[in-house]
């Protein structure tokens, strides 16, 4: 099976964990006793985590083999989700949130750089799309399927349904991902400094203002 389609599908299941709660706030709410409002942290601490945990963690992962640093990363995302299913308090929530948060920003970078490492160059961009099409997938199907579940089975059915595609994925990863190409990261300075390219800089503002609109109206 080609390869790209296992690094969509971890794109897939760490953009449901992303969007789910979104759609069950009031049951969280409700079950652990806070406002909506403070619920929606949950959200907030989410964005925050994965905006800089993405590139920070892929960093300090150096050289090291991706394919065991995706299955590591697998492995903290399950246990994230474990302790969201496990979760009676809403301190214990946020924790679970921050943890999903940090590995599934590794997830997703790993997944990009990937996808663009296994793919011949006249194939990177369409290797990137297919990654881009599981989060993509993860709003279409995954966000109504984990809502329906949250309202049919409780809040926390979701996270157990997540968890269980998680180690789906590893025991596929393991088996049929075969050797992925390691190489070093950038360094964190000349990621930042990419922004000094209009270029790079528009296209970065272009996405940041499409995906401030889609989020603020899919939370109102």
């Amino acid at each position: 099976m080609d390869r790209r389609i296992y690094l969509a599908a971890i794109a897939f299941v760490v953009g449901m964990v992303e969007l789910i709660i979104g759609g069950i706030l009031d049951l969280v709410a409700l079950d652990l006793g806070v406002s909506v409002g403070r619920a929606g942290l949950l959200i907030t601490v989410f964005a925050l985590v994965f905006g800089v945990g993405g590139p920070v963690l892929l960093f300090l992962a150096g050289r090291a083999d991706r394919k065991r640093v995706t299955l590591a990363a697998l492995s903290v995302f399950i246990v994230g989700n474990l302790v969201a299913v496990a979760s009676t308090t809403y301190g214990a929530l946020m924790l679970s949130r921050i943890i999903t948060a940090a590995s599934g920003a590794l997830l997703t970078v790993l997944c990009l750089a990937l996808a663009a490492q296994i793919s011949k160059p006249g194939y990177r961009g369409r290797a990137i799309g297919i990654v881009v099409m599981g989060i993509s997938g993860s709003l279409v199907l995954g966000l109504p399927t984990g809502v329906s579940l949250g309202h049919a089975y409780g809040w926390r059915s979701p996270f157990v349904l997540v968890a269980v595609l998680a180690l789906l994925l590893i025991g596929g990863v393991s088996a049929f991902f075969g050797e992925a190409p390691t190489r070093p990261p950038m360094p964190l300075k000349e990621q930042l400094r990419a922004l000094r390219d209009e270029k790079v800089l528009l296209a970065q503002a272009t996405t940041f203002f499409f995906l401030a609109g889609h989020y603020t109206l899919m939370g109102t």
